[in-house]
């Protein structure tokens, strides 16, 4: 959490002093979000014109998603295969998310689309976690 905070308020320290930059992407896990903190430092940069957001990564085709399963399927004596049919049944969208899911979020997070969003941390977990 230090980090996150120390990122947030490096960044506005910038953002305020070049009056450049309205947006702070932070990246946070699905597990353990910080939506206190995000929620306070888009309050307290709001009138900068600075919004604050995170995204919040569910399970995803990469190299660490890969190993995260292989890892639980070990620990619970489960085939991959067994593990990663387990964690569909807990993911409405019935698929492990493919990196271009969290990209195509923080492009929009990123964009002037996104300029009335602040203070949300949201979740690309294809419905595996609610907040």
């Amino acid at each position: 959490m230090r980090g996150v905070f120390l990122c947030y308020k490096e960044a506005a320290k910038i953002m305020i002093k070049q009056d450049k930059g309205r947006r702070i992407i932070g990246a946070c896990s699905g597990a353990g979000y910080k939506l206190g903190l995000t929620q306070a430092a888009a309050i307290e940069w709001a009138p900068h014109n600075i919004t604050v957001n995170a995204y919040c990564p569910g399970t995803s085709k990469t190299v660490m998603g890969d190993k995260y399963i292989e890892e639980s399927a070990k620990f619970l004596g489960q085939a991959n295969e067994e593990f990663e049919n387990d964690m569909l049944k807990m993911t409405p969208l019935d698929r492990i998310g493919h990196p271009n899911d969290v990209a195509n979020m923080v492009s929009f997070l990123a964009s002037k689309d996104s300029g009335y969003i602040t203070g949300q941390s949201i979740l690309v977990s294809g419905g595996a976690h609610f907040s």
